[in-house]
């Protein structure tokens, strides 16, 4: 498969959005959390940054092109890569290692946000799960939903490539490396 530097920060940049559009799809249980506290102003202020935010993340996922060709902008611009890899395997790698990255960082959140409530319920005595702050509960949800969204995505990214490449219009999809017996050639 031959490329070019466009195409690669194009995919670039889907990516950027995803992880755009994931970390802020993650902060919204927290700003609905925080509705019903005394200053909801704050939270419906947020509600409206994350939806602003969400729709930049949706341009750029379906306009890549715009600021690729900003980006590449120069002598490397028409720079031709070779490559054995075809686009779909490029993308459900992509989609994979997002997903790990995910499921790894969501783990750790919640692993940190378990050590400061074990530390905090040996500080106070008398200290009850009931009284846990409304901010570290948000962020053990988010944390939560970063840990399942990323397996989820790790998981399903083969599907998840069958379906975009049926919703480009494309009438069948052509197979998705299984494994590195497609990938690398073996002597």
């Amino acid at each position: 498969m031959k490329t070019s530097l466009y195409t690669v920060l194009c995919i670039a940049i889907r990516l950027g959005a995803v992880l755009m559009a994931v970390g802020l799809l993650e902060s919204v249980p927290l700003f609905l959390w925080n509705l019903n506290s005394s200053d909801g102003r704050f939270a419906k202020l947020a509600l409206v940054l994350t939806a602003s935010g969400l729709a930049i993340a949706f341009v750029l996922w379906l306009k890549p092109g715009v600021l690729a060709w900003w980006a590449s902008s120069g002598r490397s611009k028409g720079e031709v890569f070779e490559s054995h890899i075809e686009a779909n395997q490029i993308q459900h790698i992509a989609l994979s290692v997002l997903g790990v990255w995910l499921a790894i960082s969501g783990f750790a959140s919640m692993t940190s946000l378990a050590i400061q409530l074990v530390r905090l319920h040996l500080q106070i005595e008398g200290y009850s799960g009931a009284q846990i702050p409304g901010a570290v509960l948000g962020n053990l949800s988010r944390a939560l939903v970063t840990t399942v969204a990323g397996v989820a995505l790790a998981l399903g990214s083969r599907g998840l490539v069958g379906l975009l490449y049926r919703l480009r219009g494309y009438p069948t999809q052509p197979a998705v490396a299984g494994g590195d017996d497609e990938i690398t050639p073996r002597d």
